[in-house]
């Protein structure tokens, strides 16, 4: 089963997220975290432990402490020692261009998805990890 960190400071989004997995049968362990810096204390401790290191970060791009992109620029410093490649995507309620064309240096950055969070969503999230392994994603609610 693969493991699933959440971070977002919004504690329904946490409760609408596991809803979601459970509901529909992601395959996920998910750990919910309220800052960036919880989910980096993780990752420093856990480096070397690959059995521990999450496979997917879901990170809300608006955290307070410590915002996305110090968080961002943070793992991209541990990435080389991470015992194995973990993938973060990206939610935020809002979509601006220049976050979007940022986000895409950050080679461990799969996606942009705006929320809400959907099982569409969800659903394409796990193909890109299945078929697509390489370039990023930009996803949006449908109605």
């Amino acid at each position: 089963m693969s493991k699933l960190t959440y971070i977002d400071d919004c504690r329904l989004d946490q409760f609408i997220l596991r809803k979601l997995l459970n509901r529909y049968g992601f395959p996920f362990e998910v750990n919910c975290m309220d800052t960036s810096e919880e989910a980096l204390v993780q990752l420093k401790r856990e480096c070397l432990h690959r059995e521990n290191l999450p496979d997917i970060i879901l990170l809300d791009i608006y955290n307070p402490y410590l915002d996305a992109w110090n968080f961002l620029d943070r793992v991209q410093a541990l990435y080389p020692i991470l015992a194995k490649p973990v993938e973060v995507f990206i939610l935020s309620a809002s979509k601006y261009p220049t976050d979007v064309e940022r986000l895409k240096l950050y080679g461990f950055v799969k996606a942009y998805i705006l929320k809400p969070i959907t099982k569409a969503a969800l659903q394409q999230l796990i193909y890109t990890r299945e078929v697509f392994q390489s370039g990023f994603l930009t996803l949006e609610a449908q109605n």
